[in-house]
């Protein structure tokens, strides 16, 4: 066998270890032969990671007009600013964003929305819950338009958790309080609590507010 060089045999031993993980794709950066291009508005990093095993990733700088969005097979947001979230809403292609969602949308474009593109759910708790609400109308009106929301879990990911909830769930009585702490830790839309737990109505309209959606487990 010939003498390797120091990046050979890195690249060797990274190959090894992909092919025995059962992922035989490159990483991330790499180009991805035969495999669709999707536009990613925002981070890629924050995709998990079988989407972006999945597909070639581009960003919004590859989006120039219209006629660009034959090239992209969905649309993936992982950022998006209040006035972005605003502007779609409303149907305005005022800037790049909103020009390549409201085209994705005109071109019947799968367009997944996800969690961590919706910032301001982390202020639910202090922000005016008028504006909150306000700003959900607008998720809402997104969601009437056939974008997806979701919040990055895989079908695995939903599985483990649901069949084995652990010892750390919440129960007995959920008040208005402890809903306020518990949003502080809980940044997933659907919050899990034990089956029995009862929650107070003022606890329960924190939930509201928030935008979550209480599941017994």
């Amino acid at each position: 066998m010939p003498e390797l060089s120091k990046e050979q045999l890195v690249e060797l031993i990274t190959r090894e270890v992909v092919r025995i993980m059962g992922d035989s794709v490159e990483p991330d950066t790499a180009e991805k032969a035969g495999c669709p291009d999707v536009l990613v508005i925002g981070p890629s990093d924050k995709l998990p990671v079988h989407i972006r095993n999945k597909y070639n990733l581009r960003s919004i700088e590859c989006y120039t007009c219209e006629a660009d969005m034959d090239k992209f097979e969905k649309i993936y947001i992982t950022a998006l600013n209040l006035t972005e979230l605003a502007d779609i809403a409303l149907g305005r292609n005022t800037r790049a964003v909103q020009c390549a969602v409201i085209s994705g949308l005109l071109c019947g474009k799968e367009i997944f929305l996800m969690e961590c593109a919706l910032e301001f759910r982390k202020k639910s708790t202090t922000m005016s819950r008028g504006f909150y609400q306000l700003l959900e109308g607008y998720v809402r009106t997104l969601q009437s338009f056939g974008i997806k929301l979701v919040n990055g879990q895989t079908p695995i990911d939903k599985y483990t958790v649901r069949s084995g909830p652990g010892d750390d769930l919440p129960e007995g009585i959920i008040t208005e309080a402890m809903a306020v702490a518990m949003l502080e830790k809980h940044t997933d839309p659907v919050i899990l609590l034990k089956k029995g737990t009862v929650v107070t109505p003022s606890a329960k309209d924190v939930f509201l507010h928030a935008g979550k959606v209480l599941e017994m487990v």
